[in-house]
């Protein structure tokens, strides 16, 4: 059987309509699973993508707050071991003050813990040991800070006009405590950069590096210092300072 196409005239099966529609039908069903494929993909991605964001988001806030504990306790151990130290020095300040006091008993509790708190600064400036700059103290001034020799050394450290002058100090200003440690300890750091023992570096600060460099020396009075030195540690342990 025939059918007329009205547009154009032209005579066709009418099986062929029938194949043809079954094909566009076929055509029209394979859109559409395909649409709803498409549908359903991009709607999982959304939700994978969602999870992802929500797992990022939920990881990077542990980290943060991890993070932000692992600084809190960080820093509360900081406060802790800065709290410890100034305790610790505070104490050795205490020690070495009283030990002052024990030599010279004419020094004042105020003015012994200004004095051990400028042989500590100075020693810890200079990579020295506090011990030694008092033990040098000790032997040359007894802890007296108006003390002057004969031969015109001033102060807690008998050191040299020529020598506050080269360290941009006055004279004078050899009697203050402060100034005086400031000098020798300099000027011991300096012998100890040459000769880098404390039995040498000593020996020059008592008998001038002239005297260490061609050998003409004696060690006896590092020696000394050397001892006073321990019998300071001793003290410090006997008391429970350190």
């Amino acid at each position: 059987m025939f059918i007329i196409n009205k547009a154009t005239g032209k005579k066709y099966l009418l099986h062929n309509k029938n194949k043809r529609e079954k094909e566009e039908k076929k055509e029209m069903a394979k859109k559409l699973v395909t649409a709803l494929l498409t549908i359903t993909i991009i709607a999982c991605s959304s939700i994978s993508i969602y999870a992802t964001d929500t797992n990022i988001t939920d990881t990077t806030e542990a980290k943060a707050t991890a993070t932000t504990e692992d600084s809190e306790q960080t820093a509360n151990t900081t406060v802790k071991v800065q709290s410890m130290s100034t305790k610790t020095n505070s104490k050795y300040k205490k020690g070495l003050a009283a030990y002052i006091r024990k030599i010279n008993s004419n020094v004042s509790k105020t003015k012994s813990l200004n004095m051990a708190g400028y042989f500590i600064s100075k020693a810890k400036k200079y990579n020295l040991d506090a011990k030694v700059l008092m033990a040098i103290a000790q032997n040359e001034s007894t802890f007296y800070t108006n003390a002057k020799s004969p031969y015109g050394y001033k102060g807690l450290m008998q050191t040299s006009d020529a020598l506050a002058r080269q360290y941009g100090y006055k004279p004078s200003s050899l009697y203050k405590a402060q100034v005086s440690i400031e000098v020798g300890a300099r000027y011991l750091r300096a012998m100890k950069n040459e000769f880098n023992t404390y039995t040498k570096a000593l020996s020059a600060y008592a008998y001038g590096s002239g005297s260490v460099k061609s050998g003409n020396y004696s060690t006896k009075i590092a020696k000394k210092l050397l001892n006073t030195r321990v019998q300071i540690r001793r003290y410090l342990e006997r008391n429970n300072y350190i």
